[in-house]
């Protein structure tokens, strides 16, 4: 008899519990074991089909308190009426379960495949937070550009995937900068290192080598200077280190990062299912609903975006501000002037790792096309550094003529 009378709510939370069980042990039999169920390879995350029958078993316990008053309904058709307003909000419910189950499976799963293809080929890193992918040959992206890229067993970007060897007979020269030393958006040849490997390639004195990688700071050029030659022992006789006014930004968004240098560390291109189902990596059950969620992320979206303070996200704001600092006296005191000193502070430790080593430094400041037009901008960034030796400000399209003097 107290089966009859909660059976409409027990139903639903008994049919969630045989769902669970389904998940977790089907794929305990026949599966890895990470309670995870793969359909056409892929993942499909059915927590929010168990939320919708434990809604369910609660949108019944009005009928299961009549019961346990002794009001049971003499049809199924009674019963349908007197509650038709749980009925309908389940059909409700239902109709966006499905609808949320099929955009998790298919628009969710197109942008994990977007941020794969656009980011496997980079990778962290425990020492110098992040780089290039070794020996990798694909398709990279910058924005809605699409470009070839191919790097060496060094992790550095190259003209094709292979085998680096340092020919020990010549002086290794070492360039070091963020995206613009790497080339985003630019096929390697019509790079400017492309152009210049290609300009030295039959000089029988020098070997060049890029090492610079996207949003690259100070702090990072001395972390993988550091790794590379006394973790790879890569040799390095000449550094050439491409310093830019974002390196400041850059710096505060580092500032927290607490580098592993003493190990070596092999890192892999990123797994599409490294993206795909990220429930181990979220640190909350809503993080976990929407990273899986179509409608759930689309709630959190346009919270964000009209009821949140983006100037609250510190790296936005750096970011959105990135020049600022140079002009505007408020914003310099604010976070600028934190950033010099960041940067200025670790190129100092390079100076003297460089010393260390006996690698010939050349600081390379280069100015964004935004700063050509402005003196004063150019001339503040500029002063920064001037206190270091070997200190270039340079047209880069006389670059070629200096790389030759020096070494």
């Amino acid at each position: 008899m107290m089966f009859k009378k909660i059976f409409p709510s027990l139903f639903f939370f008994f049919l969630s519990i045989f769902i669970w069980a389904i998940q977790y042990g089907f794929d305990l039999i026949i599966g890895d074991a990470d309670g995870k169920i793969k359909v056409w390879d892929i993942y499909v995350f059915i927590g929010f089909i168990q939320i919708f029958l434990m809604l369910c078993a609660l949108l019944w316990i009005p009928e299961v308190l009549r019961r346990f008053r002794g009001n049971f309904s003499a049809t199924y058709e009674e019963l349908l009426k007197r509650n038709s307003v749980s009925v309908l909000i389940c059909f409700i419910l239902f109709f966006f379960m499905c609808i949320d189950l099929i955009g998790s499976i298919f628009f969710n799963e197109r942008e994990i495949e977007r941020v794969h293809t656009a980011s496997y080929y980079r990778t962290q890193h425990p020492c110098f937070h992040h780089g290039l992918v070794h020996n990798m040959a694909s398709e990279a992206f910058w924005g809605d550009i699409k470009y070839p890229l191919y790097t060496n067993s060094f992790a550095f970007r190259d003209s094709a995937a292979f085998e680096a060897k340092q020919n020990l007979d010549k002086k290794q020269i070492v360039f070091i900068g963020d995206s613009f030393t790497e080339g985003v958006g630019v096929a390697y040849e019509n790079t400017f290192f492309g152009r210049m490997r290609k300009e030295f390639s039959n000089n029988t004195e020098i070997e060049l080598w890029n090492a610079g990688c996207v949003s690259y700071s100070p702090l990072i050029y001395y972390n993988k200077i550091k790794y590379y030659t006394e973790v790879e022992n890569l040799k390095i006789d000449y550094l050439w280190v491409f310093i830019d006014a974002t390196d400041v930004q850059d710096e505060l968004n580092y500032k927290d990062f607490r580098p592993n240098c003493n190990q070596k560390y092999l890192p892999k291109a990123g797994m599409a299912d490294s993206y795909r189902y990220k429930m181990i990596e979220d640190n909350s059950l809503f993080d976990i609903y929407k990273n899986h969620s179509l409608f759930v992320r689309l709630i959190s979206n346009t919270y964000i975006n009209f009821f949140t303070d983006l100037s609250a996200d510190k790296k936005m704001y750096y970011y959105n501000n990135r020049f600022a600092w140079l002009d505007n006296e408020e914003i310099y005191q604010e976070w600028g002037k934190e950033g010099v000193k960041l940067a200025q502070n670790n190129m100092q430790s390079l100076v003297e790792l460089c010393k260390e080593k006996n690698i010939k430094l050349a600081i390379v400041v280069y100015p964004w096309p935004i700063m050509l037009n402005n003196y004063d901008k150019l001339s503040s960034f500029i002063r920064l550094f001037m206190n270091f030796d070997y200190i270039f400000v340079v047209n880069l399209l006389i670059l070629f003529q200096i790389v030759l003097v020096f070494a």
